[in-house]
């Protein structure tokens, strides 16, 4: 089976590399598009999500060098 590769830059990255197969139907190329742009959504909710826990778990290492503790 032939395939085409997309290779597609990644800015502070290796380049993502993107295989699919032929031949490509306008509506299979549509279902791709929907999937990839709804997994790439969901990647971008996991990785705020990460970054939100490592944020609150930095500031929470420094809290106690910021505020006064209470009596």
């Amino acid at each position: 089976m032939n395939r085409l590769q997309l290779t597609i830059p990644v800015p502070g990255n290796e380049p993502a590399l993107l295989t699919l197969p032929r031949p490509l139907t306008l509506d299979s190329l549509g279902c791709l598009e929907g999937a990839l742009a709804g997994r790439l959504a969901m990647l971008r909710r996991e990785l705020d999500h990460v970054a939100g826990e490592a944020g609150g778990v930095e500031y929470a290492s420094w809290r106690q060098y910021l505020m006064p503790a209470r009596q």
